[in-house]
């Protein structure tokens, strides 16, 4: 999350002019590469929301991460009730990973803590979620990601908190609103979890944002409009993000000497 040059900081660096429009223009032209990047996948990823993963045992089918281990135990460790370990089907989404849920003792903290990748790219990111009263679901994570469209789910993003301090933060949240939570079924963690994607996802293909990708709705594509719409997204999560660059530095669970993330 690194912010763009400013001309300020060129000028103290005693730049030529010159110099200073071919890094600006060069800078532009990364963001609009990037924000085309960002199009093309919205547009073309089919979005699994309902049966993409499977009950998982070790020797598990994918790498066990640091971050998934560590993240996994120090959960435990806080008294959660581990409610089940996944792995990504071979033939569904392109990233292919583990998951691991969680519930608070009271059921109504719904905890995610999930390690993937798809090629090169890493995914490494923990999802706290509790169900209002009136229909809306709370979401704290650990990593970046874009807000929901619909309103259905109303994220925040504590950057590289460990799992306690992310649940300390999810817990405000919740007293902030009022205090009342709808408890989850205890026997049905990964079942719960989806239901908040597809009821997202509903959404989503009322306003046009998306469609159906399969006759028994369970993925989904963007639209154009959709997926314009997550790149826009996209550019107001990072300005929302810059308030937290002291947090860049924090190493996230499970990191070696020398990893920032």
């Amino acid at each position: 999350m690194t912010p763009p040059v400013s001309e300020s900081v060129l000028l103290a660096l005693d730049l030529d002019w010159p110099f200073k429009y071919y890094l600006f223009a060069g800078l532009a032209v990364l963001v609009v590469l990037f924000a085309i990047v960002v199009f093309i996948v919205s547009l073309c990823e089919r979005q699994y929301l309902v049966g993409d993963v499977e009950p998982a045992y070790e020797p598990y089918p994918y790498p066990a991460t640091p971050y998934w281990r560590t993240t996994r135990d120090d959960a435990i460790k806080l008294g959660l009730r581990h409610a089940g370990d996944f792995a990504t089907k071979k033939d569904t989404t392109m990233v292919k990973g583990l998951q691991s849920m969680f519930m608070t003792q009271d059921n109504c903290v719904l905890v995610s803590i999930v390690s993937g990748s798809v090629s090169v790219a890493k995914m490494k990111k923990t999802v706290l979620r509790s169900r209002l009263p009136d229909g809306r679901v709370l979401e704290s994570s650990d990593n970046p990601g874009l807000t929901d469209h619909s309103g259905v789910v109303q994220r925040k993003v504590l950057l590289n908190a460990g799992i306690a301090e992310l649940l300390d933060f999810h817990l405000a949240r919740i007293q902030a609103n009022g205090g009342m939570v709808l408890p989850f079924n205890p026997n049905a963690a990964i079942e719960e979890y989806e239901r908040i994607d597809l009821e997202r996802a509903g959404r989503w293909v009322e306003r046009g944002l998306a469609r159906w990708a399969d006759q028994q709705q369970t993925s989904i594509r963007m639209t154009v409009s959709g997926a314009c719409a997550q790149v826009a997204k996209m550019f107001k999560e990072t300005d929302k993000l810059d308030a937290q660059d002291n947090r860049t530095a924090i190493k996230r669970a499970g990191s070696r000497p020398g990893e920032a993330f």
